[in-house]
């Protein structure tokens, strides 16, 4: 159990995780002009989650109520994951080999959780379509 409790992609420890995100990190993030590129990575992939605008201009819109923003990612509902949505992040995101947990934890704790949010997603949607396939 402890195995699993430590793996950054199971979606329980990952939403759970997302309640220790320190709001001063989120506010760090929102207050970056020109941020690294892993940053926006994630927040572009958030974004297209959450139904919106990839961009760095909407991720400060999402991040200006961090109350709100945290609301959404814990409440999302990862069981009907939208077709394209899930293909995107596949394609663009989650394929990429600088798109990992480890690298975002360099830069920030709020990007690492982030991160590994949008992963446990990908991965919880594809293990969930394998199962239903059985």
């Amino acid at each position: 159990m402890a195995a699993q409790e430590n793996d950054s992609t199971d979606i329980e420890v990952v939403l759970k995780d997302l309640k220790k995100i320190n709001k001063g990190s989120i506010t760090e993030l929102k207050s970056m002009s020109n941020p690294p590129q892993l940053v926006k990575q994630v927040m572009e992939a958030v974004c297209i989650f959450l139904g919106r605008t990839p961009s760095w201009e909407q991720s400060r819109k999402l991040l200006g109520n961090v109350n709100d923003f945290l609301q959404q990612i814990q409440a999302y509902d990862k069981d009907n994951i939208a077709p394209e949505v899930i293909t995107k992040i596949r394609n663009e995101y989650t394929s990429d080999p600088d798109f990992s947990g480890e690298k975002a934890k360099k830069v920030s704790m709020a990007i690492w959780k982030l991160c590994s949010w949008v992963i446990a997603m990908e991965k919880y949607d594809k293990l969930k379509k394998s199962a239903d396939g059985k």
